[in-house]
């Protein structure tokens, strides 16, 4: 009498761009926190968690290929990407450069990541899970985290309300 063996889950290896992709986002995070300071106690109380979560949710869909999330994530940097460039046009401090040269980096690493085989794979095998899939969402909720913990634009003088900020 022969066993069947349980079909094993198939797995993908995440190619580098993805990890390129994660880390030029904490770049990025870093540099806007170093330009506008973090945001006063009761707002990141909020929106550090929510900011985090958001990413995470984000982030997992377009490891895993999800269409709708890999669109609006592409969408998202290749705004922050074309405001980068426009910042440091019209003033290149030392931040701006970093910031602009992580957002280049990050929307190149997400294109080369859609393009990649891993990608490819994960489309057609809705049900397959990439390796490292949980390393990439521990650094898109730091991320997250580090996004809900700048201040605003405007800065702390502003008074009470709703701000929506993109960051990523």
């Amino acid at each position: 009498m022969t066993v069947d063996a349980a079909p094993r889950e198939q797995t993908y290896d995440v190619p580098t761009s993805a990890w390129v992709l994660a880390w030029a986002s904490v770049v990025m995070q870093l540099t806007a926190l170093a330009e506008r300071g973090a945001a006063n106690g009761e707002a990141a109380l909020i929106s550090v968690p929510l900011s985090a979560l958001v990413v995470a949710w984000f982030s997992a869909g377009v490891i895993r290929a999800r269409m709708v999330r890999t669109w609006l994530a592409g969408i998202v940097l290749l705004l922050v990407t074309i405001g980068s460039v426009v910042d440091l046009v019209t003033g290149p401090p030392l931040l701006d450069l970093v910031g602009t040269a992580a957002a280049v980096a990050a929307f190149a690493a997400f294109v080369s990541y859609v393009r990649s085989d891993c990608f490819a794979a994960l489309r057609a095998d809705r049900d397959a899970s990439p390796s490292g899939l949980g390393g990439l969402v521990a650094v898109a909720i730091l991320v997250g985290a580090l996004g809900g913990l700048i201040a605003p634009l405007d800065g702390p003088d502003q008074g009470p309300g709703v701000h929506l900020r993109i960051g990523l």
